[in-house]
């Protein structure tokens, strides 16, 4: 389970992960990326793909510290 912080720090990741692929994205980009589908994740695969490195990432460096 992630605490706040853990999750403040993924999403820190994952948008600074999107800015450095894509520029010129806009809040609109990165939200109709990330809007959920029916089954409750992103309805664009690599988005979620993103998600998942970013939140790994920060729970992998949390639980090593």
């Amino acid at each position: 389970m992630l605490t706040a912080e853990d999750g403040f720090a993924a999403m820190f990741e994952f948008l600074s992960s999107y800015w450095n692929q894509f520029k010129t994205a806009k809040l609109a980009d990165v939200l109709g990326d990330l809007h959920p589908a029916e089954h409750g994740i992103s309805s664009d695969p690599a988005a979620w793909d993103d998600w998942i490195k970013a939140v790994r990432k920060v729970t992998t460096r949390t639980s090593s510290d």
